[in-house]
């Protein structure tokens, strides 16, 4: 990977700490499998700190922050804000990320950006609805916060946004080839 900014990032898939106006791109982003911290209120002096402790790209819409960003020599994406997707397709093809895709196994949790352990039925079915476990097969629960997931009717709008992202990452990377 090319180096973006003063630092290369160390990770070979990019991590980030979103700022307090990204939490539904942070949601996303973990969902796709991306280590994205979101603290809601947290000045701008600690993003900084922690975004060099952990060798985190900051993503923010903030551009004063974006200049201290720079300023101090740390990775950062200045967003729009305006489109979920447009901000996840300008963050990853700022990483040169060329194509994505949605997998229960690499997602993170949506509430707390822990990693997801998969779980059998037996294991966790005193904690689902009985009408989940009817019609369900396979449960992940997050290693942090314990929040079980399974395959609901909310993975189709998942999927159909990670195609739509990963065509406009495409179409994108071939512009860049001309």
């Amino acid at each position: 990977m090319k180096s973006v900014g003063a630092r290369q990032l160390v990770n070979s898939k990019p991590t980030f700490l979103a700022d307090a106006m990204l939490g539904s791109v942070a949601r996303k982003l973990r969902i796709f499998g991306f280590d994205t911290l979101y603290i809601k209120h947290i000045h701008d002096d600690e993003i900084l700190k922690i975004a060099i402790e952990d060798n985190r790209a900051i993503l923010t819409c903030d551009k004063e922050l974006f200049k201290r960003i720079v300023k101090a020599g740390v990775h950062g994406v200045l967003l729009k804000c305006s489109d979920d997707s447009e901000d996840i397709v300008h963050i990853l093809s700022k990483y040169e990320i060329t194509s994505i895709s949605f997998s229960t196994r690499n997602s993170r949790c949506s509430v707390c950006n822990g990693l997801l352990l998969k779980k059998k039925r037996n294991n966790i079915k005193r904690h689902i609805p009985p009408n989940v476990m009817k019609s369900h097969r396979e449960f992940f629960k997050c290693a942090n916060c314990s929040k079980i997931y399974w395959d609901g009717s909310h993975l189709a709008r998942i999927r159909s946004l990670s195609r739509n992202i990963d065509t406009k990452i495409k179409k994108m990377s071939e512009k860049k080839l001309l």
